[in-house]
């Protein structure tokens, strides 16, 4: 179950429309709903809030995370590099 922490932190990284870029990211990994479909953004919302308990997506949504967040820093990496 994803906390108030844990959202707090997908909202910071991923912005407050994660959802979509959470399903793209399922989607990319072949990770679909018990009926073989793409998640609902109200299935992704209820996840990240912590109402609704899917070990495999939460696992995910953290893989996305931390990729994200290297991500951004190697951006800022570059940046700095580039505007010294």
């Amino acid at each position: 179950m994803i906390t108030d922490n844990q959202k707090n932190k997908i909202t910071e990284v991923l912005t407050k429309h994660y959802s979509k870029r959470i399903i793209d990211h399922l989607n990319e990994n072949e990770i679909y709903n018990s009926k073989g479909k793409e998640f609902s953004k109200a299935s992704i919302q209820r996840i990240v809030s912590g109402a609704q308990v899917n070990e495999t997506v939460e696992l995910e949504i953290a893989k996305l995370v931390a990729k994200t967040r290297e991500e951004q820093k190697e951006l800022e990496k570059i940046k700095k590099q580039l505007f010294k």
